[in-house]
């Protein structure tokens, strides 16, 4: 009885390390595909524009191109900033990206006073960034699912 027990908790080992061996290996793959992944600034849209009091919400549309082989899942999570001033919140919810091809992932932002008359002013020369965190989910196998984090600045270009 004793043999037989010893035998099922090794088996249950094996099987554990067997499991979490392909999800590191799978973790390294889809690492390097998210490596290879290119983000740009694609196109805006206007969606509200209020003079008084001044607000106006955009929607900002970014390509993302996925030169791997495995389609990706991506969604965002920080903020875009106009220089130092931070402008908004940028929230964008899973997104598929098709292996070897490009996708579109859209991003809603809310701009009001100050905020928009720095921007309006043309002796300002301040460039856009984003900050914060990426996640791309991969199904490995087919049934494994992976996630990776990035940093936002790593994938724009």
């Amino acid at each position: 009885m004793q043999n037989s027990q010893n035998k099922i908790v090794i088996a249950i080992i094996v099987v554990g390390i067997f499991f979490l061996g392909l999800y590191i290996v799978g973790q390294q793959e889809i690492k390097k595909s998210v490596d290879s992944l290119e983000m740009e600034f694609n196109d805006f849209k206007v969606d509200k524009l209020s003079i008084l009091p001044p607000e106006m919400d955009l929607t900002l549309t970014y390509k993302v191109n996925n030169p791997s082989n495995m389609p990706l899942k991506i969604s965002l999570d920080g903020d875009i900033y106009y220089g130092a001033t931070k402008i908004s919140p940028l929230t964008v919810k899973e997104r598929m990206i098709p292996a070897m091809d490009y996708g579109y992932i859209d991003a809603q932002i809310s701009l009001n006073g100050s905020i928009i008359q720095a921007i309006g002013d043309p002796h300002n020369q301040v460039n856009y960034k984003l900050k914060g965190t990426t996640t791309v989910t991969v199904q490995y196998l087919g049934v494994i699912p992976v996630n990776v984090k990035l940093d936002l600045a790593e994938l724009e270009s």
